[in-house]
């Protein structure tokens, strides 16, 4: 059932076997959390007597004894306009339900793509002192221009040097790096010598962008 998950791009798993909710489903997640998220007892357990085609009376036992919780629903539902969007066949209630499971369990979903090293807080500093040139690149979930730039990345990292030491972050969970870089916005591209930046880009950029921003900024020529 795991395996489906991933197959499907509902659960990503990195290179180092973490699991993690992707950022498309992750996407749905917050769409369908918004509605169901933080509805008072009754109307939460309407929601479920309508989604599994239960009396009320049906809902509240099936809620007490499974420990039914806002975030499984919310997984539940999400899970369906997954698939659909995947134009994939959609488990059946119980399978579904069992893979609501699946998800809540797994990490949250980051920004930062598979491909990338991802860099918390506590990180940031080592990875700094161990390379005197990096690239930082600040990805925000839900964000556009972020979603813009992955399908360049293969061709955006092959123009950075290899000399030069690659990572991201997830800037809304990494107030440190956003301030070490002085960004607050997503995506930004971030250069860094000797641990210290020296050029910044936000907003969109090409892989030809970033390129001349890392000439730049290394002076490269």
């Amino acid at each position: 059932m795991l395996d489906r998950l991933i197959e499907v791009g509902a659960i990503r798993e990195d290179d180092d076997g973490a699991l993690r909710v992707s950022s498309a489903l992750d996407d749905i997640i917050d769409l369908y959390d918004q509605s169901y998220g933080d509805l008072p007892d009754k109307e939460f357990t309407e929601a479920v007597a309508d989604a599994f085609g239960l009396d009320y009376s049906e809902a509240v036992s099936r809620i007490d004894e499974e420990g039914v919780t806002r975030e499984e629903f919310v997984a539940y539902l999400s899970l369906r306009a997954h698939f659909e969007d995947e134009d994939e066949p959609v488990p059946d209630p119980v399978e579904r339900a069992t893979m609501a499971q699946l998800v809540v369990d797994v990490a949250p979903a980051t920004p930062v793509p598979q491909d990338m090293r991802e860099l918390d807080d506590d990180e940031i500093e080592s990875f700094l002192a161990s390379n005197d040139r990096a690239v930082v690149f600040v990805w925000r979930l839900r964000c556009d221009p972020c979603e813009s730039m992955k399908p360049e990345l293969e061709e955006t990292l092959d123009l950075i040097p290899d000399d030069v030491a690659v990572a991201g972050v997830d800037g809304e969970s990494t107030p440190t790096a956003r301030a070490l870089f002085d960004v607050d916005v997503a995506p930004a591209v971030v250069c860094v010598a000797d641990g210290e930046p020296v050029g910044t880009e936000s907003g969109y950029q090409s892989p030809s962008a970033v390129a001349d921003l890392v000439a730049d900024a290394f002076g490269d020529d």
